[in-house]
């Protein structure tokens, strides 16, 4: 006897979480930005509730995860601020949204391994508040937190995931849209006309509306210091130029990507390109002095990171792995891709990996 097989909730996404999201909706429409937000960070369901999102067996690889010599080249990165700022001790790393703790262990081990007083001075904060690391060389602490007089603040794929407005094009102007629910599945709802300074006429586009104000409260964490940030993103004439008419909205769910942010809705990621242009001028409003932004690729072959996998001649194993890892880190269609940031107060600059070409 054949039975009724229909999965109903659960062939959209997290059953609960879709519930709590028609719910919510009360029979009407939310604005694509507060889906976004239910979908990922929904305090019991949410996406980034999920253990095991990165990694071989999870649904995106980040540079942490494909190596150790990323924490390297950071933790390097950190000591030569550190000797600029005179050797302070205490010295802060600040990590918000760290995750499992993969990029501070990576630099706190190759901080270890020195032996010129670097990581005695070292204070090492991290935020995070869906599935925290357990490094107890780690302070995870809650924001907010009170400025220190000395440190780096290291962001790593933070600013990508916060939720967005999206927007489409039209003759009378920028459209924001929403998201109902049909009885089967979510779709879309036009809301109102809205005004975006210089705002693509043609397509889709995006604002992440908290970008800004989380990018000024990261340079308020240190009084005399530097924010170095790795994310996806584009100045804004690149971010909205005129051939980019769909957006850069992408999900990911067990290493496939796809466009569509209604489906897998609690069980896959949703991020979008940042505008780099808003985090400079946001760094530069606390009085900061923005480098960049340059290519993740860019910024690590600067450091020298070849110098480490030609270290590793002498064993054929690690050398082999490195190698493997450096490609990933700098791969021109991958994580090559993502963009550095840095922005300073109070430090000599310009800072190491954003020097100008002539001088690297």
């Amino acid at each position: 006897m054949a039975l009724d097989l229909d999965p109903g909730l659960t062939a959209v996404g997290n059953p609960r979480l879709v519930r709590a999201i028609v719910e919510e909706m009360a029979g009407g429409a939310i604005p694509f930005e507060r889906f976004m937000e239910l979908a990922l960070y929904h305090p019991e369901f949410g996406y980034y509730r999920k253990p095991g999102r990165i990694g071989p067996q999870g649904d995106f690889l980040t540079s942490p995860a494909i190596s150790p010599m990323f924490g390297w080249a950071v933790g390097a990165w950190c000591r030569d601020q550190w000797e600029r700022m005179g050797r302070p001790s205490p010295f802060a790393i600040i990590e918000p949204g760290a995750g499992q703790g993969m990029l501070a262990t990576a630099i706190l081990d190759w901080a270890e391994g020195r032996a010129d007083g670097f990581r005695e001075a070292i204070r090492y904060v991290a935020f995070e508040a869906n599935a925290p690391g357990s490094d107890p060389r780690v302070e995870w602490a809650t924001p907010p937190m009170k400025p220190v007089a000395h440190g780096v603040v290291i962001t790593n794929e933070l600013f990508d995931a916060f939720p967005v407005r999206l927007f489409e094009a039209s003759a009378r102007g920028p459209v924001e849209i929403y998201v109902r629910w049909d009885g089967e599945r979510f779709v879309e709802a036009r809301g109102g006309v809205t005004t975006i300074d210089n705002a693509p006429v043609e397509g889709r586009f995006e604002v992440n509306p908290r970008a800004y104000p989380v990018m000024r409260s990261l340079c308020g964490l240190v009084e005399t210091g530097s924010v170095l940030v790795f994310d996806y993103g584009y100045p804004q004439d690149e971010l909205w130029a005129p051939w980019r008419t769909t957006g850069t909205l992408l999900c990911f769910y067990r290493h496939t990507s796809n466009e569509d942010p209604y489906q897998h809705v609690g069980e896959q990621d949703i991020t979008t390109h940042v505008n780099l242009s808003e985090l400079a001028a946001a760094a530069e409003g606390e009085g900061f002095e923005v480098f960049g932004p340059v290519k993740q690729s860019e910024f690590l072959f600067a450091l020298g990171l070849p110098g480490l996998v030609e270290a590793a001649r002498s064993d054929l194993q690690e050398y082999f792995a490195r190698r493997r890892a450096l490609e990933q880190l700098t791969d021109g269609a991958g994580l090559g891709r993502v963009r550095a940031l840095a922005a300073s107060r109070n430090v000599a600059g310009p800072p190491a990996g954003f020097e100008p070409e002539g001088a690297r």
